[in-house]
């Protein structure tokens, strides 16, 4: 018999595999504030372990923190090497293997509905103080295109408006505000499900983005290598993962719109700004001895991660579809892991990296600067890309600039929604041009086995 493949057996491997990045609290610590404190000391300290608590005065469930905080979780996740995550992950989103529904599940050991179905039941924090309320972050919101069926999963910001109310911001303007805009035109409810915890595989379902004809529990499926197991919702015509920790069942209401927000957002501000959609709940689910997943939001490393991680994929592969020499992208964490990009180039021509760089602005509206490199230079290092800049960059030749172009709605500094574009050739120019300083891979191979024992 298959293990199932769930939030609990991966944290299970994980602490197995690495406990010293693997920190089990136990001393008491309160709902509000202190956990997402913690977890951005610990980004300050540049340190990124999984943060299990274990007392959470006031809350009936253990609760898991900063799990996306290292690339090396996303890594151990598909069962890869680090170094190789984002071009698996660029290949990895052509798979496809079907959902298997199955009649019970364990997400539904637990069954809460009418006026049991209350939101107090879990343990919802406050994480910074211009945060208007309580707010479910690591929301995967599962819904269906109202005309063909398909499945899309998506995450969305949840705010506590009542026992039984949410509020939240369909800001990415994607496939479920599309689903929604469809069935508002029709004044019809929209049905979802909101899993929170389940195998960081099917997170990634969460974050993939594609064509809308494309079921996201196939992609899941094609993830994990089998197809994901699911079973009925109890009070909306969907599926629920069955080895998910606790989901949410419920509609977003047609044409309400309430005030949500300010909360903290992945720019490092409070946002206030919110397309203000309402979910009403119908059920609640989960495992009896379930395990809250939450994800400090704002500017904390696993917030950023989980925005960069896929779309770092995505953007490799758009690009290997018109430039095979594109070596590795990055979204770096000072450009907020989502309106920066840096792409490394092996011997760009002539003008191709400017070229390169208006692909991804064409891909990404949320970018505002493409930096393209050298395969020498190291993208995931901020500084090494800063010094390809100061050395092998003119600014009055190697800077272009677009105005007044369609830009990321939680950017504070847009113009109603318009924004200027950068691009940044910080390639070396053509011709003769200096050398950087080497070693052998001789002398880089020794110089590491000496650290390893100092």
């Amino acid at each position: 018999m298959d293990t199932e493949m769930s939030l609990r057996t991966f944290l299970a491997e994980l602490e197995k595999n690495n406990s010293a990045e693997f920190l089990r609290i136990k001393e008491p610590v309160a709902l509000d504030y202190e956990i997402s404190a913690l977890t951005m000391e610990m980004d300050r300290r540049k340190r990124s372990p999984v943060l299990f608590f274990d007392n959470v005065q006031g809350s009936p469930f253990p609760i898991l923190a900063n799990m996306f905080g290292s690339r090396r979780n996303f890594a151990a996740a598909l069962g890869i090497g680090e170094e190789v995550l984002i071009e698996e992950l660029a290949r990895g989103s052509d798979r496809v293997i079907e959902p298997v529904l199955s009649r019970t599940g364990a997400v539904q050991e637990v069954i809460h509905r009418g006026d049991d179905a209350d939101l107090g039941k879990l343990p919802i924090m406050v994480h910074f103080a211009e945060d208007a309320g309580r707010y479910i972050t690591n929301a995967i919101v599962v819904a269906k295109d109202p005309d063909t069926g398909v499945r899309n999963a998506s995450f969305h910001r949840m705010q506590v408006k009542g026992p039984k109310r949410l509020g939240t911001s369909l800001h990415s303007r994607r496939h479920l505000w599309n689903y929604v805009e469809r069935n508002d035109a029709k004044d019809q409810p929209t049905p979802i499900l909101i899993v929170i915890g389940a195998h960081p595989l099917f997170t990634f379902g969460g974050i993939w983005k594609g064509p809308i004809n494309v079921d996201e529990y196939a992609v899941v499926g094609g993830l994990m290598g089998k197809g994901l197991e699911i079973v009925p919702a109890l009070t909306v015509p969907l599926e629920v993962p069955a080895h998910a920790e606790i989901v949410i069942e419920g509609h977003i209401l047609p044409k309400l719109r309430e005030p949500e927000g300010p909360f903290a957002e992945f720019t490092g501000y409070a946002s206030e700004r919110s397309t203000q959609h309402v979910i009403e709940i119908t059920a609640i689910t989960h495992r009896r001895d379930a395990i809250y997943h939450d994800i400090v939001p704002g500017i904390s490393d696993e917030h950023t991660l989980l925005l960069a991680v896929p779309q770092e994929a995505r953007l490799l592969r758009t690009l290997r579809q018109h430039y095979q020499n594109v070596t590795k992208v990055a979204y770096p964490k000072s450009g907020t892991c989502r309106m920066h990009a840096y792409i490394a180039m092996k011997n760009p021509a002539p003008g191709q990296a400017k070229n390169a760089a208006a692909v991804a602005l064409g891909d990404d509206l949320s970018l505002k600067m493409v930096v393209v490199v050298d395969d020498d230079v190291d993208v995931l290092d901020d500084s090494d890309v800063l010094w390809a800049m100061c050395t092998r960059m003119q600014a009055d030749d190697d800077i272009s600039v677009i105005r007044n172009a369609m830009g990321a709605i939680l950017d504070p500094s847009n113009r109603g929604g318009l924004t200027a574009k950068m691009i940044v050739d910080a390639t070396r120019p053509a011709g003769r041009f200096p050398l950087r300083h080497t070693f052998p891979a001789e002398a880089v191979a020794r110089a590491r086995e000496l650290m390893s024992r100092i």
